[in-house]
């Protein structure tokens, strides 16, 4: 995560077309139906832009006013908390691992 010197209005995201973390990304904003603007990057040749905002030169990478996010798991985070509004379809396991434990019941003893 680092700080960008200038601002932006609209969110960008720097992605690769064949990369399973961009696709991990981009699903979750198309599932919160998040305006942004995508970046599809060549990995063997990244843009300069790109390098100057991210210290790994790694996709995807996510620049959001003056923030910018370039670990996909950080990046679904900060998206499930800024846009809590917008529920995704699939939820994370960890919520999931909850709630079921929670329904389940602490009393009912049961072999996986």
């Amino acid at each position: 995560m680092s700080v960008v010197a200038t601002r932006r209005s609209v969110m960008s995201c720097f992605s690769s077309p064949t990369d399973p973390e961009c696709h991990r990304a981009r699903i979750v904003l198309a599932e919160k139906d998040i305006t942004v603007e995508i970046h599809d990057v060549d990995t063997n040749n990244l843009p300069e832009d790109l390098l100057d905002l991210n210290p790994y030169a790694t996709v995807p990478t996510m620049v959001d006013r003056d923030l910018v996010l370039y670990n996909a798991r950080v990046l679904i985070e900060y998206l499930d908390e800024r846009f809590p509004h917008r529920k995704r379809l699939v939820q994370p396991a960890r919520r999931y691992r909850a709630w079921h434990r929670k329904t389940k019941g602490a009393g009912e003893k049961g072999s996986r």
